[in-house]
């Protein structure tokens, strides 16, 4: 009997510990009876969105009577935020704090039917958006008359446009009376300039304040010239980017701001600087760089607040900055060492570069010795070692006849070797000697 009462108590415990209760949501819409469909979601399915029923199934008591419900099977013990969306995304509460509920050994308390209240006479408004830019593909109308959920504009004749094709994005619908705010967003996101527009739907239907907006025109583009030194960074195999809040104004293309494998960078004369020219509008921008597509998704991690070329971008890390706001002329922006301040300077000037030169420099990065291998040992060679500075701290003369020099270590650091064949020709390589 003891042994018997003991495995109850076990049970009642284990039972008690992984307490479940059914949940039934509810959206009362008797008020308006305009909602064709519900979506549920919270934090009982990670926020995922789940469908409710006026048919008399799943949790619904009558079908028919605008009463949506969802009956949630097994609860854990609890609590949870929840609402709702309707047909057209737009959530229900805005502006409210996310409903509640709570499993408790079981029984369920709190919220867990939104009542909606008898909307306000609609009034028809239409909206326009002038594109003075010329790029965009698609504008999206994104406000609090529509719960913050997005609607199309329209540049082809319909939907309250008048012209097609004029790039001036126009939608008509309509709004219940009371004063909203509202914006624009396009494929990249949010794209209003400034705070958001707000505009009032009176009694009877007189609209006043602002129902248009215009999206700012591209100045005159410059050439902008991006570049930056890795000869002490392995550059990932998918390439090195570019990202910043500039490529929306980069002309002729229709770019996301910081998308960060778009704009490749690529080192043409094999000196470990790479560059980038874009033809831009003048401005103020925050930029960096990303080595790959996936090694590196963040961009460079250096301070670029306390170097002083850039400042925190307040989400845990910093960016470069360029001002080019009274840019009238093509800018070719310093050589930055990767992840740093640290402004680079090209060891030499007006080299004539060839690939012909030396087949290579082995091993790299070298302990006590590296050897150049030379392409065409028919001819003599100089062979010189330059710091990152530009200056010569070792040169070496080898005869015709030679297949290779080799070069001694000089102290442990990065540096360039250049190759001059007798021939006229010459070309430039890093070689890490460590």
């Amino acid at each position: 009997m003891i042994k018997n009462y003991l495995t109850i108590l076990a049970f009642s415990a284990t039972a008690g510990l992984y307490a479940q209760a059914d949940v039934t949501l509810k959206v009362d819409d008797r008020n308006n009876k305009t909602k064709t469909a519900i979506k549920f979601k919270g934090q009982f399915n990670s926020w995922a969105d789940v469908s409710a029923y006026d048919d008399g199934t799943n949790g619904d008591a009558t079908a028919n009577d605008n009463i949506w419900s969802l009956k949630v099977a097994g609860v854990a013990d609890g609590t949870y935020e929840w609402g709702a969306v309707d047909q057209d995304g737009a959530w229900l509460t805005p502006g409210v704090p996310n409903y509640t509920f709570t499993v408790a050994s079981g029984s369920v308390s709190g919220q867990t039917e939104i009542v909606i209240p008898k909307t306000k006479p609609m009034h028809p408004v239409v909206f326009t958006v002038r594109d003075l830019a010329n790029k965009e593909s698609g504008v999206k109308l994104k406000g609090a008359m529509f719960g913050w959920s997005s609607k199309d504009m329209f540049d082809d004749g319909t939907n309250g446009d008048t012209t097609a094709g004029d790039k001036v994005w126009t939608l008509k619908t309509d709004v219940e009376e009371g004063s909203f705010e509202w914006g624009i967003e396009n494929q990249c996101g949010w794209k209003l300039v400034g705070p958001n527009r707000q505009f009032t739907v009176a009694v009877g239907g007189a609209v006043s304040g602002s129902v248009s907006y215009s999206i700012p025109a591209l100045t005159t583009p410059i050439n902008v010239t991006f570049r930056v030194y890795m000869g002490d960074v392995i550059v990932n195999s998918s390439g090195l980017y570019i990202a910043g809040n500039f490529m929306d104004a980069v002309s002729g293309k229709s770019l996301c701001n910081w998308s960060k494998d778009t704009l490749r960078l690529t080192d043409a004369d094999k000196n470990d600087v790479y560059e980038l020219t874009v033809s831009m509008s003048p401005g103020n921008y925050a930029y960096k760089y990303f080595n790959g597509r996936g090694g590196d998704p963040d961009g460079e991690k250096g301070d670029f607040s306390a170097g002083g070329c850039g400042t925190d971008n307040g989400l845990g890390g910093f960016n470069r900055n360029i001002d080019l706001s009274n840019a009238t002329a093509d800018v070719v922006v310093d050589i930055y060492k990767y992840d740093s301040c640290v402004v680079y300077k090209l060891p030499t000037t007006g080299i004539k570069k060839s690939n012909n030169v030396f087949k290579g420099i082995y091993p790299n990065p070298a302990t006590a010795s590296a050897n150049v291998s030379f392409t065409n040992k028919n001819v003599a060679h100089t062979v010189e070692v330059m710091d990152i500075s530009g200056k010569v701290v070792a040169k070496n003369n080898f005869a015709a006849g030679v297949n290779y020099g080799t070069i001694m270590k000089p102290a442990a650091g990065t540096y360039f070797v250049k190759v001059s064949a007798a021939d006229g020709s010459t070309a430039t390589s890093t070689l890490v000697f460590e």
